[in-house]
């Protein structure tokens, strides 16, 4: 395949990846959560980021393309900022996945 395909599909060096987070406050009310995602979205900037999903089950993906290995770094990154919050009971990242081709987790 040309590099220029390559590049439209996502493919070998081009590749985008992605995780998924989610998370347990130790106060687990609605409005706990909400007060926590200001401060959460924060740090996703931060870690330049960006985020889908639920306030507290979302799948995370890095703004620029990375390579695999920083990718990773990033991902142990917020989960190391998660899991040194004290309101934060829980904090689990999943393995790297293809942003684009998966494989995804069925809901």
């Amino acid at each position: 395949m040309k590099k220029r395909l390559r590049k439209k599909t996502h493919r070998q060096e081009f590749k985008e990846f992605s995780w998924n987070v989610s998370y347990r406050l130790t106060d687990d009310k609605p409005d706990s959560y909400l007060d926590f995602s200001d401060v959460l979205l924060e740090q996703i900037e931060t870690f330049e980021l960006i985020i889908g999903g639920a306030l507290d089950d979302f799948a995370a993906t890095p703004v620029k393309r990375l390579t695999q290995e920083q990718a990773r770094e990033k991902r142990d990154q917020l989960q190391q900022w998660l899991t040194a919050r004290p309101e934060v009971a829980q904090a689990t990242s999943s393995e790297l996945t293809d942003a684009y081709y998966g494989p995804f987790r069925d809901q």
